[in-house]
């Protein structure tokens, strides 16, 4: 009587675990990313029937500096749905609270990003501009709206595909304004790549915010799209500071002012007078209502740029814009990031990540909230499973490069390599695609590619 008992006692908690685990439901395919952060593999979700990126982020806690970032990722990605954000679809429960050091964060999958289409690209079409440009500001209106500042935009950390969707990844510096903030906010970690820095942050490593710092990012991501290769890729802050002035002009002494690093503003200040280059000369390519977007995206002011709402009712949109496909998004509540306003442990993060985790997780969340959860009993887990395949195909002819599948689209010739958003922000996605091989569809047909665009787009969720 008693073994019947503990049978049908272990096979209800079989039925349990195997409802709310993930133990095969994912079937890997390729590693499509290295890095230092981990791999990054696509695989079959078995429950969905999708193609997924799965990125293992091991060791997370050997840096409290990571963790926070990766914390601050994952939780502000599982708040900002939009279909111009990169989606995290499910995170792999770990097989302890107390002694997980990896976690596998399960991802929408995007074969490219917009430094791999712009490389691979030079044919792109006029309309192809208008809606590359529509999707970021449409994603940066919702994100902005949100208090949220992205702070690190640039081609890399916008995935790709395709169909010409584009999707805003990677928030590990992203940060939150809160409405009780002064709004003068200081962050003391601004890292993000220099040639897409706004000027009045160039030399700085704090500065005053404002969401204007982002719309500059995407006026110099636009104009990348525009010549091919970046607008400003200057070698030191001085060298930036020359590139951005020779095309826009010497600012004046109320913009120079803005500037918060003592040596730039009084190098900008005895700067000799120099004229506005031609904007039309320097983007023969395109569109004058998309030039005349683009000086205000690029304004050396940060009040004189306009809002992501404003831009996105510029006349270059008519035709494109529609104003109920562009949401806002509510403000994020406080709480969410109270730990970026106290000196937080490693058992602090620790104990926030796993809260995360199981957000995905519902079951187990509404025991863990209710405190009705086992402590000691170790959830059953795919992630020993994963780690073991993960091992394997790291030893069998993963070691030195990655080589893609070659996979041709009747759209975007490019660089097949996959990618992923990046959790850890160190241009890891730079490293796996260094070593691929470039793959170009010639039979690419310019018309069929656009109206499928366009046709793709009008089935997007309105989020």
């Amino acid at each position: 009587m008693q073994n019947n008992d503990w049978r049908k006692k272990n096979a209800q908690e079989m039925n349990f675990f195997s409802e709310y685990g993930d133990v095969n439901r994912y079937e890997i395919l390729e590693v499509i990313g290295k890095g230092s952060y981990g791999l990054v593999c696509s695989a079959n979700d078995k429950h969905t029937g999708e193609k997924v990126a799965i990125k293992k982020i091991h060791n997370i806690f050997e840096h409290i500096s990571d963790a926070a970032r990766i914390l601050r990722e994952i939780k502000l990605l599982r708040l900002l749905r939009h279909p111009d954000i990169v989606e995290i679809k499910h995170i792999m429960l770990p097989p302890s609270k107390k002694d997980f050091k990896d976690i596998y964060v399960v991802f929408e999958l995007m074969e490219s990003d917009l430094h791999q289409v712009i490389k691979a690209n030079d044919d792109l079409t006029r309309e192809h501009y208008q809606f590359f440009l529509y999707q970021m500001l449409r994603a940066l209106k919702y994100i902005h709206t949100a208090n949220v500042y992205h702070r690190d935009l640039k081609p890399k950390n916008v995935l790709a595909n395709a169909n010409c969707k584009l999707k805003i990844c990677d928030f590990g510096l992203a940060r939150v304004a809160f409405s009780d903030a002064p709004t003068t906010v200081f962050w003391t970690d601004y890292v993000a790549t220099r040639w897409y820095r706004a000027p009045e942050l160039c030399g700085s490593f704090y500065s005053k915010y404002t969401p204007a710092i982002d719309i500059w990012s995407i006026g110099c991501i636009f104009a990348e799209v525009l010549i091919g290769k970046p607008l400003f890729p200057g070698k030191n802050v001085v060298h930036q500071l020359d590139l951005i002035t020779d095309l826009l002009g010497t600012p004046p002494l109320d913009a120079i002012s803005k500037v918060r690093n003592d040596k730039a503003r009084k190098y900008l200040t005895c700067m000799r007078k120099k004229q506005p280059a031609s904007f039309s000369q320097k983007f023969p390519k395109a569109d004058p209502l998309a030039l005349q977007l683009l000086r205000r995206l690029l304004a050396f002011d940060p009040k004189d740029r306009p809002s992501a709402e404003e831009a996105l009712a510029d006349p270059y949109f008519n035709g494109l814009a529609k104003v109920e496909r562009e949401p806002s998004c509510q403000p994020i509540p406080k709480v969410e990031f109270e730990f970026e306003r106290h000196r937080v442990r490693k058992e602090d993060i620790k104990e926030l990540i796993f809260q995360e985790v199981l957000e995905y997780h519902p079951q187990l969340l509404k025991e863990y909230t209710s405190g009705t959860e086992r402590p000691n009993f170790l959830h059953l887990s795919a992630t020993d499973q994963f780690r073991e395949q993960v091992t394997q195909l790291e030893e069998n002819g993963n070691k030195s490069e990655v080589a893609p599948v070659q996979r041709k689209h009747a759209s975007l010739p490019r660089s097949t390599v996959v990618h992923s958003a990046s959790i850890p922000s160190k241009d890891h996605r730079h490293e796996a695609s260094s070593s691929t091989k470039r793959v170009v569809d010639g039979s690419w047909n310019e018309q069929n590619s656009w109206s499928t665009c366009k046709y793709r787009w009008q089935t997007f969720n309105n989020c």
